[in-house]
């Protein structure tokens, strides 16, 4: 029995290391999109805004959208412009996912361990709760540690991209980047805007895994669709708390000694809270969270805009 409960163990720790093997195979192949989205998230526009509509039907101003943006980068820099950053991001990744995983995996529960084993269907409400609850606190300890590991290679591959704006090349190679992050901001400088980063990890972390047990305890019967309520709610805790990605990403850039990082690209922040506070004031916390249009400008169209459209277009 104890041979069997091993090599049952053994079988799903392969499995999780092949899930991660399997996740850096899809972070690569949708790197260009990520490359794009932190231009739009740190504020790049090299495109004016296109007249369009809002859901109302008021007329307004929009950027244009990622597919843009990879079309400007592959005219300036190639089609391997859009894999630049990708060894750090890859590097990023697999230390997150494997610190996330050994974390959470040599994490003593809060509960009884038997409660932990029994199938779903045979624990009553409460029960249900504790398991939640124990699941939670690992889970959120355990991404906690996995950002610390991991975000002095987040910032590598973020200010890699950055780059594109002032045409720099400070940050290349890991290590060589690693001392450049030395040199600019000390060894504190290896955590720029980690708090922003793990606040909103936390909340979406705590607010989709509460909502989906809710649901599933008062609302859905059926075993079959329990496994999309979680898939939704993550989905939605993850677009509620965007903003904080978006000031998490100009705080990496922010005064780095890269041309993106300072005015006329973007003001100086004495902090993230004061970035956030200018970027909600002028409604750019959610930029780069569509695809299709970088971000909806609430500004009418006015003579003096359809004016500088047009001589933009001469």
């Amino acid at each position: 029995m104890a041979n069997s409960e091993t090599h049952s163990e053994v079988i799903e720790s392969h499995f999780e290391w092949f899930q991660i093997l399997g996740r850096l195979g899809v972070a690569a192949a949708g790197y260009p999109l990520d490359y794009v989205k932190v231009l739009i998230q740190i504020g790049h526009e090299p495109f004016p805004p296109k007249p369009c509509r809002t859901l109302l039907g008021r007329p307004a101003l929009a950027l244009p959208g990622a597919f843009s943006y990879m079309k400007h980068v592959v005219k300036v820099n190639g089609i391997g412009g859009l894999y630049t950053g990708l060894s750090s991001k890859l590097t990023t990744n697999f230390l997150s996912l494997s610190t996330y995983l050994l974390t959470y995996e040599r994490l003593p529960n809060v509960i009884d361990e038997e409660l932990i084993k029994k199938p779903e269907s045979e624990l009553t409400d409460e029960q249900k709760l504790m398991v939640h609850v124990n699941d939670m606190v690992k889970t959120s300890v355990a991404r906690v540690v996995a950002i610390i590991v991991s975000h002095p290679f987040h910032i590598i591959t973020i200010r890699t991209i950055a780059q594109f704006v002032g045409k720099e090349e400070k940050y290349g190679g890991i290590f060589g980047s690693l001392i450049e992050i030395y040199h600019t901001d000390g060894i504190l400088g290896y955590y720029r805007g980690i708090i922003p980063r793990i606040i909103g990890e936390l909340l979406g972390i705590w607010a989709a895994s509460t909502a989906s047990v809710l649901i599933n305890t008062y609302l859905i019967e059926e075993e079959s669709l329990k496994g999309y309520v979680k898939a939704s709610m993550s989905y939605l805790a993850s677009a509620f708390f965007y903003p904080f990605q978006v000031v998490t990403h100009v705080m990496i850039v922010n005064n780095c000694g890269l041309k993106a990082g300072v005015p006329t690209n973007m003001p100086i922040y004495l902090n993230w809270l004061d970035c956030w506070s200018h970027l909600s004031a002028i409604g750019q916390l959610k930029r780069g969270s569509s695809l299709l249009w970088s971000s909806s400008l609430s500004i009418h169209l006015t003579l003096k805009n359809c004016l500088d459209l047009f001589l933009w277009i001469e």
